[in-house]
């Protein structure tokens, strides 16, 4: 990029002779080094934005191809999520793509996860959201089989998390797939159940304190916030999730805080 030095120096010759061409030309370099970072900021962004899609429908199609062969209602799902994330011709074409890759008996699961967590090295945030909406891919029709168990696992460890906290988000998500489906009237449950699901959406006994609950609950909303995380990369497409991941985490603290009475 040299326009901004060149008409720098032009009209700065044109002004002020010699010295006004040295003024315009530094002034020329500052706007030429400032538009190459922005542009380089935006493409950056799109980047980061469709690595994001790219690699949870990958990790979609290995997922389904785990239980042993990929049905046509994986395929529906993978279809709908597309639609329901609206992604635009260009982004489901690769989404597409990257679905029937993940298919593959061969597909570096690993490998491509780590490309992913190197370019959001920084925002661990961001990677545990992902590890969030992949455990929503394995748990939206209701039942977790050995093979996609699996793939959770490899996919929460490339990403840098230990058995462990894969392990105590997977409740999590199950507790808040239970609530939820409560809500929404989808799933019959006793009040002690809803209750207890509430608890588990925030990660701790009913046997903490008030103020311990409170914590959790301040600790995940600040990490769940759709603002935040969109300041950390999150693509535009998701931020419904992470806004009805937000609510579920609410719900959760406000059942359980009328239930104390709080």
């Amino acid at each position: 990029m040299m326009w901004g030095k060149i008409l720098g120096a032009l009209f700065g010759f044109m002004l002020g002779r010699f010295v006004g061409m040295i003024v315009g030309l530094a002034i020329g370099h500052w706007f030429d080094q400032s538009f190459r970072r922005a542009f380089e900021s935006q493409t950056e962004t799109r980047s980061s934005h469709a690595l994001f899609s790219e690699t949870l429908f990958a990790v979609l199609g290995h997922m389904a191809k785990s239980k042993g062969r990929v049905t046509e209602q994986d395929i529906q799902y993978a279809q709908q999520l597309m639609q329901q994330l609206r992604l635009d011709q260009a982004a489901m074409t690769a989404a597409k793509a990257a679905f029937a890759a993940g298919k593959a008996a061969d597909f570096p699961l690993e490998q491509r996860v780590k490309v992913f967590r190197r370019q959001f090295f920084w925002r661990r945030d961001i990677l545990q959201f992902f590890m969030q909406q992949v455990l929503i891919l394995a748990l939206h029709d209701g039942v977790l089989e050995a093979g996609e168990k699996q793939v959770i696992l490899r996919v929460g460890q490339a990403l840098g998390f230990n058995a462990a906290q894969i392990n105590a988000w997977l409740n999590m998500a199950q507790a808040g797939q239970r609530f939820t489906n409560d809500q929404h009237g989808s799933r019959r449950a006793s009040a002690a159940e809803h209750l207890a699901d509430a608890y588990a959406v925030l990660g701790v006994d009913a046997s903490a304190s008030s103020a311990e609950v409170k914590k959790a609950y301040r600790k995940l909303m600040a990490k769940h916030h759709p603002d935040k995380l969109a300041a950390q990369g999150l693509p535009p497409e998701m931020r419904e999730s992470a806004q009805q991941k937000a609510q579920q985490i609410q719900a959760a603290y406000e059942l359980i805080k009328k239930q104390r009475g709080d």
